[in-house]
């Protein structure tokens, strides 16, 4: 999947950055050291890219994408970065899914024996794991339901999807793991050799009960050689869900990621000493056809290092400049230093 897809059509002050010269806060520098992190071969197989709502996940993500095509390097050193929204596979309550199905993208090149095996063997897991909405949807399946689809199917072929005696070939968990291990070797093979990095996003945007379910759905996967996993995810959010999940429990949701994230990256907070990147960064809200509108003093705000969230500060800036352009005439005007605070402080 190319992450870059789509950025030169981008048409809203709040998309991911997706080019290097839109970065005005200096995020590259995150995006660099990880990026250099997960190229490393001692680097943890899970990785938790961790920030609240609005702070730049995802453009860190994007921005390493960038950053990986312009190192001065043979390909075969770069990473393979595949990057997975999981909001889209939340109904199916399997990040598995869309994991394999770019794997397989891979392989193309390769003759269907090859890894025909590996990719049954995976499938028929999944079944097991219910899965069938999403299955169907992908392989176009024409399915009942999961208990007829585990009591039925016959075989799975990676070319003519056809259904044959999928039931002999489910196999065990260990056999599962093993042949995700192979497939991510013929992958690898396929591409130069290249480390395979997973770049999860927005595992927090998905429901409470979901994403337990997401997370549990990899974990037998996680641990393949030359195989990395970025979870980008406000971790606060995720640990109240599994606690949750597991209510009445002696289950924590801190150390429940902690287990199968050891290696973790908090985004570094904007500091207010930074103010000429962040006036900088707020211009792009500014029209460009209206002259004569005010400036934005963020100096003027003795709280603003309590509330540096880059997607607040954008919406705050854009319904200022609202104020100047808008004929509304509703009653004397404020300071544009007292409205800024005021708009702020409801986004807040």
């Amino acid at each position: 999947m190319n992450m870059n897809e789509g950025s030169q059509n981008s048409i809203s002050i709040f998309d991911p950055i997706q080019e290097l010269e839109n970065d005005h806060l200096g995020r590259f520098q995150f995006a660099k050291r990880l990026l250099r992190r997960v190229s490393t071969p001692g680097c943890s197989s899970t990785v938790g890219l961790y920030g609240g709502w609005g702070v730049g996940k995802t453009s860190i993500l994007k921005l390493m994408d960038a950053l990986n095509e312009q190192e001065q390097v043979p390909v075969f050193e770069k990473p393979k970065l595949v990057y997975i929204d999981v909001w889209p596979y939340e109904i199916s309550g399997d990040l598995a899914l869309p994991v394999i199905v770019q794997i397989r993208s891979f392989l193309k090149a390769l003759p269907p024996a090859d890894y025909s095996k590996n990719w049954r063997r995976i499938l028929g897991v999944l079944a097991q794991a219910g899965v069938d909405i999403a299955l169907r949807k992908t392989l176009n399946l024409e399915l009942n339901n999961v208990k007829d689809y585990v009591d039925n199917l016959k075989d799975v072929s990676p070319d003519q999807m056809k259904v044959r005696d999928l039931e002999a070939l489910v196999d065990d968990i260990r056999g599962a793991q093993s042949a995700f291990r192979d497939l991510v070797l013929l992958a690898r093979k396929a591409n130069q050799n290249r480390r395979l990095v997973f770049l999860i996003d927005n595992l927090d945007r998905c429901t409470p009960e979901n994403v337990v379910r997401l997370l549990e759905s990899v974990k037998n996967f996680l641990y393949a050689p030359s195989c990395i996993w970025i979870f980008a995810m406000d971790a606060g959010v995720i640990a109240s869900y599994i606690d949750r999940k597991y209510e009445g429990t002696r289950m924590d949701g801190n150390s429940y990621l902690d287990k199968i994230i050891p290696e973790q990256y908090h985004i570094p907070p904007i500091s207010s000493r930074d103010m000429n990147k962040l006036e900088q960064f707020l211009s792009k809200t500014k029209p460009k056809t209206s002259t004569g509108l005010p400036t934005i003093d963020l100096r003027k705000i003795p709280q603003l290092p309590e509330v540096l969230v880059p997607r607040r500060l954008l919406k705050t800036a854009q319904k200022f400049y609202e104020a100047y352009t808008t004929d509304s005439h509703l009653g004397n005007p404020a300071s544009p230093d007292l409205a800024f605070a005021l708009i702020l402080l409801y986004n807040t």
